[in-house]
């Protein structure tokens, strides 16, 4: 299996294969289609997504889709706190990626995802929020600067 990590050049071909994709993982099954679909839209729209596929098969076999937004710390810290996304304006210009949807059939494909994501914003705190069962609550938050401390020489 070779994986590589590309955009489709087209945002309305990138929308419905990211839709394709991600519905058949959870939590996005259960998502109401308009909400996935107004996400994914704004996604592929800024060209804020990644895909991983399978190119050693023909056709290429997507493997995962990795989707974010560009948020700056007010509004990404509100967003973590009420769960209220801001207004799909501003999800361009900020120094916060906030993952918005990922998905992948196995860890390899995810983690290649990140890799790519993470190369591309080098320099950006990340952080997501995960509604988990029983309505238990999730926020991931991670500065580069801390990723740096942690695997820094001792």
């Amino acid at each position: 299996m070779t994986i590589v990590v590309k955009k489709i050049p087209d945002p309305w071909l990138s929308l419905g294969l990211a839709a394709h994709f991600v519905v058949r993982h959870e939590p996005f099954s259960r998502f109401p289609a308009a909400d996935l679909v107004r996400t994914l839209s704004g996604q592929a729209q800024r060209g804020h997504y990644f895909f991983a596929l399978d190119v050693s098969s023909k056709p290429a076999r997507v493997l995962g889709y990795f989707g974010w937004a560009l948020y700056d710390d007010a509004e990404a810290e509100r967003f973590a706190t009420t769960g209220v996304a801001p207004s799909e304006g501003r999800a361009e210009g900020g120094t916060v990626l906030w993952v918005m949807t990922a998905a992948a059939v196995d860890r390899k494909a995810f983690f290649t995802l990140v890799k790519a994501t993470r190369a591309l914003y080098p320099n950006h705190r990340v952080m997501a929020v995960r509604n988990k069962a029983r309505g238990r609550k999730v926020t991931f938050d991670q500065s580069r600067a801390r990723v740096r401390a942690r695997t820094a020489p001792r």
